[in-house]
């Protein structure tokens, strides 16, 4: 009792040792039951199973109850130990190929250690262990173990229940994984096998979008169905025998090699490439590789395409393309495609024609680059093409037809003679053959006719030239015969006619004649000068030759006449206004014959007026006045010239209004005094001035501009020269004048009031019209600089510098507002506004009319937001959050939410436009923070942080781990995504399912993961829930099972099969059953097992197959999962019957059987078959589907049945009814006349009952007769001629008839009789009747003639291609079906002759006409018919025989008929005939007999244009004669014109100067003309128009002239009045004059003369040009001007001149100004705009000198606008605005400088740029200045800013004992200006208690120390690197503080004394246990009994 005392006192002082020894050794009690007797000798002793007992030092196993005592002195204890409680949750964590760890829960009670056993099946190890783990190693991998965990008492001997677990080990992983085999749709894969054991394989593959997985249990396996040229991975892995455990995979990544493509071909061939297409391959691929060789070289190239171009080929050569398709690792490849083509050879060269005759052209040309074969030369024109070939490079091709086109191909072909080149070609004409009988028709004066026959072959035209006179000309025709004009009379000409081809080159050889012209009359009788007293006249000599001339005139006193040999006479001593006719005459060599004379009537000149003037001048009239001229006259004409027309008017007075002018017009005034013939005028007084210009009209302004206004307005009435523009804005003024209605003035100052002035101004530059003035404001200039100064949520504050130039205030607009604000100060604040909202601001300036306003300047910017408020979650899912808030004022660009859980380390952020944000991919059963800001512009507003929380999700599926009648285990998995997750328990619930009442739990919480419901009813069914609960009190939705506990098995069960697919089970009800038990009957078909479930105890099994034997089970089922003990029984099906018996018809002896397999058929079945016939019986036995039966009798009938049979059993029976067929007829023939069909046959073998024989028409039954087997024909008549008929014989033997056809045709009727419809020379159109009783498009007709057939399936035909006149046999048929033809029907017919060609008269004289034709085709027996028609007067002529000139086939035949009237007209009618009297078609002309000559021919020269003819009638004159009058020589091209009436004519509008020679002929009625009479005479010359200019030379001037209408014979030239030379050649019309002063006036003036007679031109004045300035200096320029300096003109100091500066800008606005010196600015000009800028000198007559240029000087660019930078670490972005007046080639040159040094530049086209690679922290300076395309720079703009710190990293901390934290990192990147630390308790909001804290530089290393702060407590501490701008990123790291140091003391203190006493009382036990126990053991042994 003393030690159980003292044991007590010491449990009382530490209960912590108390504990650990109760918990570390197995309670030993005293033997409560144990029952001994004892005695001297022996004693039994029984012993409780649960005790142990010991003898001495032996112990007693613990299996025996009972043990004898042999020695009585003998002492035994007896320790009851307890055995230990089975562990609990035996779970093996983690297996490898060689080790599982095993860990469980203690059990209740008490344990020593724990004995761990395994086994393999044949080898067994233990270990013991004290932990509640063990990892058991050195395991085979993939073997299956059995683990058992036993928990052994103190005694180290008594030991609890054991727990097993059975586990694989993980497979080691396989080895070697290769591909051995890769097609197209397949891999094949091999490996070695793995270490250690495995069950099998598990294949796996992918390409990234679909999967296949296969087991296998080889080490190959083949993968298959893949898709061609696709990457896949292939996964290999071990897997364990319990097909889950799996060792490490082992992938290997292959393609497939890609398909072969498809569709290869060459869709394009040159001389030197080939272009391949191709389909694409079925599957994928990355590319396709292309190769090709021609056998020596060769050549590859990768393509992504379908197509692929193959270049730099040799022209003609074979290759051979391969295209194979590549995956995409670049190396497998796919099956080739090859295609073999030739290139094309290369074009021949030099196609050259060597030779050309009228029958052949020899082709020549060089060989082609590359290879070829052979050439073809091809040709086509003439009648036909031709083509040949051939091995060398040259070709004569022959047999052409002469002045033929002809185009000529040569192409080069390749080796395979199909492919070939480019064809080079030659289109040329043969030459044309000669003319025949050229001939001269009639010969003038100035005119020779022509005529000749054309050649054989073809022409396009003939070629005429003569020689002769002063020139060679020649001419073209397309008829025979040709008129010779414009010759000189009395000159020998050379004619030659030409055949040219078409080509218009080409030619024949030439036929020429020569001949003379007649003489010719004088010409250009003129009157060079008329005076009061005297007529000088003047002409030219005659073409030809002649001996002198005779004048005569008469008129006044008397007639006179006088003789000259020159061509001017002058006639004098005439009275002044009285009328002469004067007369000029040419006389020939003898004195006597003369020419017709020409003649000149005319008045002398009346004196001229004096002192005209004008007395007053209008916008519409002009008075004039004058004094009456020296002598006589009748009255004034007063001609007026300008404006539209000219006009004049006479007036008996010396004063006239003129009216009705028009406005601003020059017009020239004449007066002159006419003499009394109302025509002859004297010399004219003029007066030459303008009309006022009227006013403008509708002065309007078109557009203003800051600098500029447009003016426009609508021309006066009437003309103007120009228009003079003024301006002024009441200090300073401007003048400029304009050609233009519109005017822009510019370089106004901006916001001005202007006064505009326009002004028409007449053509003298003095005489002006009356002014139009507009009064308008100029826009004022944009303000400048608007920015922004201040942003509130409703108010905005503007600022700006007021525009250049005037502006009387300023008009602020912004969106949203219906007024707007004026101001006059430069800045202004807008209120109201509405937060968060985008406003854009408009500030223009406004002038002084309050109207004009200048162009906007805007901006744009936003209100600043109001803070988001009220953030709740609206909607919340396990991975979702929906958020909503409210925004009290205002509206936002968007809300930026941002959401994080620092548990989690997840950010994530939503930008949303609405009021709600949804955030997925949460965690379940977590809280997250969420803050959302609002964002307006560049504003942003962020709300307070609120925490939400996301639902928990449900627990994973419930389980059943063990089910009995009376219990269930519930087992579940951990939620999905919650492992890890705080605060998460279940609550669990079960009710009796579908009554809500009964057995019910009270719902109870765990947080284990299953749960045991115990007391259950037997077979009844149970809902459990299961739900998990989450923070914030949010549950999961809950987890159902509805379990049920098992019912018992049925009873009594039998099976009975009723059909071949039925049989029917029985049992009894199990005990206890339930109303809502049901039973699955179950079998096995081959499918697998077939479950069936009824609610009865009986059921019928149906749909089984056939003959075969099933097993049946049935299973009570209480519900799924729920099932009895299943009861079993057998049932057998009979075999099915066979289906679908049918039979055929082999022949007529044969019938084949045949019927499908019964259902579900097996090799064991075999089919009975029967046939039988009148009682007769065969049986055949057969195991396949199919049975012949031969040698029947044809036409015969039969039973028969087919019966399944297996072991024995037969299936119902199948029965048919079989026919023979009858056999066909033979030898079957039909015979047809035109209406009849004779049918015969041959008897067929076998029974026949009748013939049934049918004919058909067009698939119509015609007739149908049905006889007897004694009959073998038929014969059906009446039938239709030319008709196909198909005759069908049907045999018919009882119910089958077998039919065979024959078709034949009857024959066509003859068509009816052959008639002429018309004939040509060529063709001859028959027609017949049709055939009768026949239908139209059933037949057609054959033509013959000659060996020609033409098929038609008209009753006509035309018969071309015959000769002319040729008589002909034709035939015509009738043509029915199978080419059947009637009897023939013919007739004779002829062609027409050719008519005759070329019918035309060779000679006509006044009494006979000589004709000449052309017979073509001329055929024996020809005649010609000629008829002779006049009037009403008819002469026939018939000629049998005409002998003329045969050529070929033509024939030339000629007759002259005499005896004919003089100038009449005559038919003339030609007819070919023959010899059978067939007409050609008559050819008709007409002619006319000639006329006689006149005579008496004179001309007579009127003035410079005009000649007067006069001449006497031909004798024997008739009436309709008229007379061709031709001028010739005095013209561009002799003139024709005809008279009707009078013998003499007044020809004018002849050549100036020149000499003309007149013919005059009589023409009869058809203008037939006879012998003309010519004459020649002179005209005046006229003046020059005469021209003086400088060509721009300083030293030289050109006086040249248009040579005057017709002809001058030479020019005097005049400068300043002095003679330049005596005569000037006709040729010459210009002459120079050099060394002259520069910028000085000179004035020339030109004379003509030709023969007597002269004429001067108006003098002309011109200037030298002034020399020209000095370069131009670029002084300055700014951006609206440029200074420009040039040197001074030289040699120019005796005259007046000035300086004009042109300046024009791209932008084409060309402005000069005129200048005396020799500098200027130039305003007003626009920014960054390249000028060209020009200084020329302007002399006298404005004359301005070559300019001086200095090209593309560009002003300054104006500066950036609004340049702002947006700082990150290592980059910036710099932004601004384009500059005013941004050009489109501007850019920007941008340098960055730190430090003062240039870190980079660059330029940029943008107006932004991104800047990288800079230093973090670092300052920098940014300037951007505006670049010119040229170079030209605009004033820089500079901003300064720092790069964002750079953040720390690597941050650690280090947490002490004491209350504080020690921070580390390493340095960041860049610059630094301190750390900003921060620390707040993690677990209370930051804003109540950060420390903040700032730490300099990282000297010597990066750290700081936070202090102050909690013992043992978490803090989130954070670094931020500041900078001289933006500070970095923040850092955030947490943290512990230490443990205070008395606590650790004292926990130290109280260890050590824990431990002192655990040692004592560790001693005290041992000594206790080792003390003898013998008392205590009597003692209680005797206590006992």
């Amino acid at each position: 009792m003393s030690r159980l005392s003292c044991f007590g006192v010491l449990l009382r002082a530490s209960i912590v040792l108390y504990l650990f020894l109760k918990c570390s050794e197995a309670q030993c009690t005293p033997c409560t039951n144990f029952k001994g007797v004892v005695t001297h000798i022996d004693s039994t002793d029984q012993v409780d199973s649960n005790c142990s007992l010991s003898t001495g030092n032996a112990s007693v196993p613990s299996n025996l109850t009972t043990v004898n005592v042999l020695n009585k002195n003998q002492n035994f204890n007896c320790c009851c130990t307890t055995m230990p409680e089975v562990i609990m949750n035996l779970t093996a964590s983690e297996i490898t190929t060689s080790a599982v760890s095993l860990s469980w829960t203690e059990p209740f009670g008490n344990r020593s250690f724990y004995r761990v056993e395994w086994t393999d099946g044949n080898t067994s190890w233990q270990l013991n262990t004290t932990e509640t783990y063990f990892n058991v190693t050195a395991l085979t991998a993939g073997v299956q173990y059995l683990f058992t965990v036993t928990a052994v008492a103190g005694d180290n001997t008594t030991v609890g229940q054991s727990k097993t677990v059975s586990k694989y080990t993980k497979p080691a992983i396989i080895r070697n994984l290769m591909s051995t085999e890769i097609t197209t749709s397949a891999v094949s894969l091999s490996w070695t096998e793995p270490f250690g054991n495995r069950s099998f394989y598990r294949v796996e593959w992918t390409d990234g979008n679909t999967s296949g997985s296969q087991n296998t249990p080889e080490t190959s396996f083949n993968v298959t169905a893949l898709t061609a040229g696709v990457q896949y991975l292939f996964t290999v892995t071990a897997v364990a025998g319990d097909n889950t455990t799996v060792g490490q995979s082992k992938t290997v990544s292959k393609y497939t090699k890609p398909a072969i493509i498809r569709n290869l071909m060459s869709t394009e061939i040159t001389t030197s490439a080939v272009s391949l297409s191709w389909t694409e391959p079925f599957g994928n691929r990355s590319f396709y590789r292309v190769e090709w060789t021609d056998g020596n070289t060769s050549g590859s190239q990768n393509t992504p395409e379908t197509s692929f171009n193959v270049t730099a080929l040799t022209a003609g050569v074979q290759y051979l393309f391969t295209v194979t398709a590549v995956a995409g690792d670049n190396t497998t490849v796919g099956q080739s495609k090859t295609v073999s083509k030739y290139t094309k050879p290369a074009a021949i060269r030099n196609l050259t024609v060597t030779e050309i005759t009228t029958s052949s052209v020899s082709l020549s040309w060089i060989e082609p680059s590359g290879n070829s074969s052979f050439y073809r030369v091809e040709w086509t024109g003439g009648s036909r093409d031709m083509n040949t070939t051939t091995n060398v490079t040259a070709f004569n091709v022959t047999e052409l037809t002469a002045g033929v086109k002809y185009t000529f191909k040569v192409t080069a072909v390749a080796g395979d003679n199909i492919t070939k080149g480019k064809a080079q070609e030659k289109a040329l004409f043969t030459k044309p053959e000669v003319i025949r009988n050229l001939s001269v028709s009639e010969i003038t004066t100035s005119s020779v006719s022509l005529s000749w026959i054309e050649p054989s072959g073809n022409r396009s035209f003939y070629r005429v030239e003569w020689t002769g006179g002063s020139r060679d000309i020649n001419t073209t025709t397309n008829v025979t015969a040709f008129n010779v004009t414009e010759l000189t009379a009395g000159v020998k000409y050379t004619f030659r006619v030409t055949a040219v081809a078409g080509d218009e080159m080409t030619e024949g050889k030439h036929i020429s004649v020569s001949l003379f012209t007649k003489p010719a009359v004088i010409r250009n009788l003129t009157v060079t000068e008329i005076t009061t007293s005297s007529v000088s006249l003047s002409w030219i000599e005659p073409l030809g030759n002649s001996s002198f001339y005779r004048v005569e005139w008469t008129g006044g006193s008397r007639d006179m006449n006088t003789t000259t040999n020159v061509t001017a006479f002058n006639v004098t001593e005439l009275t002044a206004g009285v009328k002469y006719t004067f007369k000029v005459t040419a006389v020939a060599g003898d004195n006597i014959t003369k020419g017709k004379a020409q003649e000149k009537a005319l008045f002398t000149k009346p004196e001229v007026i004096r002192n005209l003037s004008v007395s007053e001048i209008t916008t519409s009239s002009v008075s004039l006045s004058w004094i009456e001229p020296s002598g006589n006259r009748s009255f004034y004409r007063v001609e007026w010239t300008g404006g539209s027309r000219d006009i004049n008017t006479t007036t008996n007075v010396t004063a006239f209004n003129v009216t009705e002018l028009t406005a601003g017009v020059k017009y020239t005034f004449r007066v002159t005094a006419v003499a009394g013939d109302n025509i002859t005028k004297g010399k004219a007084q003029e007066k030459a001035l303008f009309t006022k210009p009227a006013a403008i009209r509708n002065l309007t302004v078109t557009e203003i501009t800051t600098s500029a206004v447009s003016l426009s307005w609508t021309e006066p009435f009437g003309n103007r020269s120009f228009y003079r523009v003024e301006w002024t804005d009441g200090n300073t003024s401007g003048s400029q004048n304009t050609t233009e209605t519109s005017f822009n003035v510019t370089a106004l100052t901006a916001g001005v009031q202007y006064l505009f002035t326009v002004t028409a101004v007449a053509g003298d530059n003095t005489t002006v019209g009356q002014s139009k003035t507009v009064s308008k404001y100029t826009k004022p200039a944009v303000v400048r600089n608007l920015y922004v100064s201040e942003i509130t949520t409703s108010s905005v504050s503007l600022n700006w510098t007021q525009p250049e130039g005037n502006s009387f205030f300023y008009r602020v607009n912004w969106t949203g507002a219906s007024i707007s604000q004026n101001v006059t100060k430069t800045f202004t604040t807008i209120t109201g506004l509405t937060a968060g909202v985008q406003y854009l601001f408009i500030v223009t300036a406004v002038a002084g009319d309050n109207t004009t306003v200048g162009e906007d300047s805007q901006i744009i910017t936003s209100t600043k937001p109001e803070q988001p408020v009220d953030i709740v979650a609206t909607r919340r899912g396990t991975s979702r959050l929906n958020v909503t808030w409210t925004l009290h004022n205002g509206s936002v660009d968007y809300y930026s939410v941002n959401i994080f859980n620092a548990a989690l380390n997840y950010t994530s952020s939503n930008t949303t436009q609405t009021r709600e944000a949804s955030f997925t991919g949460l965690q379940p059963g977590r809280v997250y923070e969420v803050t959302v800001t609002a964002v307006a512009g560049g504003f942003r507003n962020q709300s307070a942080r609120v925490q939400l929380a996301t639902n928990p999700n449900p627990p994973g599926p419930l389980t059943i781990t063990e089910r009995t009648t009376s219990s269930l285990v519930v087992q579940w998995t951990t939620p999905g995504l919650m492992i890890g997750a705080q605060g998460i328990s279940y609550n669990i619930s079960y009710q009796l399912n579908g009554t809500g009442l009964g057995e019910r739990n009270q719902s109870s919480s765990t947080t284990s993961l299953s749960s045991n419901l115990t007391s259950l009813s037997s077979g009844t069914c149970y809902t459990i829930t299961v739900k998990t609960m989450g923070p914030q009190n949010l549950e999961s939705t809950g987890v159902y099972a509805l379990e049920c506990t098992l019912p018992k098995p049925v009873v009594n069960l039998t099976a009975t099969p009723l059909s071949n697919s039925s049989c029917k089970l029985q049992w009894t009800d199990p005990v206890e059953v339930k109303n809502y038990y049901t039973y699955r009957v179950q079998y096995i078909k081959a499918t697998g097992p077939v479950p069936k479930t009824v609610s009865t105890n009986f059921t019928q099994v149906t749909d089984l197959e056939p003959g075969t034997g099933y097993n049946f089970t049935v299973t009570t089922v209480a519900a799924t999962g729920s099932e009895g003990t299943p009861e079993r029984t057998f049932c057998n099906t009979k075999p099915n019957v066979v289906s679908n018996l049918t039979f055929e018809g082999l022949n007529t002896t044969a019938i084949r059987l045949s019927w499908l397999k019964p259902n579900d058929h097996k090799p064991t079945y075999s089919y009975l078959v029967t046939i039988s016939k009148n009682g007769s019986v065969v049986e055949i036995s057969t195991m396949v589907e199919m049975y012949t039966f031969t040698n029947l009798t044809p036409g015969n009938c039969y039973n028969c049945s087919v019966v399944t049979v297996v072991q024995d059993v037969k299936s119902d029976s199948t029965e048919t009814i079989i026919c023979t067929k009858p056999a066909v007829v033979k030898n079957l023939i039909a015979i047809g006349t035109t209406t009849n069909m004779s049918v015969t046959w041959y008897r067929p073998m076998g029974q026949v009952d009748n013939y049934t024989v049918t004919i058909y028409k067009n698939n119509v039954m015609e007739d149908n007769r049905t006889i007897t087997n004694n009959y073998l024909s038929v014969v059906f008549q009446n039938l239709k001629p030319g008709k196909v008929y198909v005759v069908k014989v049907a045999t018919n033997s009882g119910p089958l008839t077998e039919a065979l056809n024959v078709t034949n045709a009857t024959y066509p009727n003859p068509p009816g009789g052959i008639m002429v419809v018309d004939q040509t020379t060529g063709s001859i159109n028959i027609s017949w009747a049709r055939p009768l009783d026949m239908d139209l498009g059933q037949y057609s007709f054959s033509v013959f003639h000659l060996d020609r057939q033409n098929l038609t399936e008209h009753n006509w035909t035309l018969l071309k291609n015959l000769q002319s006149g040729r008589l002909y046999n034709i035939s015509v048929v009738t043509v029915g079906p199978f080419d059947y033809q009637s009897t023939v029907v013919t007739t004779a017919n002829s062609t027409r002759p050719q008519s005759v060609i070329r019918l035309i008269e060779a000679g006509i004289t006044t009494t006979g006409v000589t004709l000449v034709w052309f017979q073509p085709e001329s055929k024996p027996g020809y005649t010609f018919r000629v008829e002779v028609t006049n009037q009403s007067v008819t002469t026939n002529t018939t000629m049998k025989t005409i002998t003329g000139v045969q050529s070929g086939s033509n024939y030339t035949t000629n007759i002259t008929i005499t005896g004919l009237q003089s100038g009449s007209n005559y038919t003339f009618t030609v007819t070919t005939l023959t010899g059978d009297g067939t007409m050609a078609t008559p050819v008709t002309v007409s002619y006319f007999t000639r006329p006689f000559a006149v005579s008496g021919l004179v001309a007579s020269t009127v003035n410079t244009t005009t000649v007067n003819l006069t001449w006497t009638k031909p004798p024997q004159y008739q009436s309709g004669y008229t007379y061709r009058i031709q001028t010739e020589g005095c013209m561009s091209a002799p003139t024709n014109h005809t008279m009707e009436t009078g013998e003499g004519d007044l020809i004018t509008k002849l050549t100036p100067g020149t000499r003309c020679t007149f013919s005059v002929s009589v023409k009869a009625l058809n203008s037939i003309e006879g012998e003309s009479v010519s004459t020649s005479q002179y005209t005046k010359p006229e003046s020059v128009n005469m021209f003086i200019y400088n060509n721009g030379s300083n030293s030289t001037i050109v006086v040249c002239w248009e040579a005057p209408r017709g002809n001058v014979e030479h020019y005097i030239v005049y400068l300043n009045k002095v003679l330049f030379s005596d005569l000037l050649n006709s040729s010459i019309q210009s002459t120079s004059f050099l060394n002259l002063s520069a910028g000085r006036s000179y004035t020339a003036v030109v004379t003509t003369i030709s023969g007597p007679f002269n004429a001067s031109s108006e003098p002309g004045t011109t200037a030298t040009y002034p020399n020209q300035p000095g370069p131009i200096l670029i002084l300055e320029k700014t951006t609206s001007s440029i200074s420009v300096e040039w040197g001074e003109a030289p040699l120019m100091a005796s005259t007046t001149f000035s300086y004009l500066v042109t300046y024009l800008s791209t932008q084409l606005n060309n402005k000069t100004v005129t200048l005396t010196n020799t500098s200027h600015t130039l305003p007003s000009l626009s920014s960054g705009t390249p000028y060209n800028i020009s200084v020329a000198t302007v002399g006298v007559l404005g004359l301005q000198s070559e300019k001086v240029w200095s090209s593309l000087v560009t002003t300054r660019p104006e500066s950036v606008r609004s340049l702002s930078v947006v700082t990150a670490e290592e980059n910036i972005t710099l932004t601004w605005n384009k500059p005013v007046d941004h050009k489109p080639s501007y850019h920007y040159y941008v340098i960055w400088i730190n430090s003062g040094l240039i870190v980079s530049e660059t330029t940029t086209l943008m107006e932004d740029l991104i800047i990288n690679q800079l230093v973090p922290g670092s300052l920098y300076n940014f300037t951007v200045t505006t670049e010119t395309a040229d170079g030209t720079k605009g004033a820089p703009v500079s901003n300064s800013i720092c790069t964002n710190a750079s953040p720390v990293f690597n941050l650690k901390c280090d947490s002490p004992n004491d209350p504080k934290v020690i921070l580390s990192w390493t340095k960041p990147k860049g610059l630094n200006q301190g750390f900003q630390i921060t620390a707040y308790e993690t677990n209370r909001p930051p804003q109540d208690q950060a420390h903040y804290n700032t730490s300099g530089d990282c000297t010597p290393a990066c750290g700081h120390t936070v202090s102050d702060l909690k013992h043992n407590t978490d803090y989130t501490l954070t670094v931020t690197t500041l900078g001289c701008g933006s500070s970095s990123t923040i850092q955030t790291l947490t943290c512990k503080t230490g443990v205070n140091a008395v606590i650790g003391v004292a926990v130290g203190v109280t260890i050590g004394v824990f431990a002192i006493l655990f040692i004592i009382t560790i001693a005290l036990v041992i000594h206790w246990r080792r003390q003898p126990k013998k008392d205590t053991s009597d003692i209680q042994i005797h206590s006992m009994r």
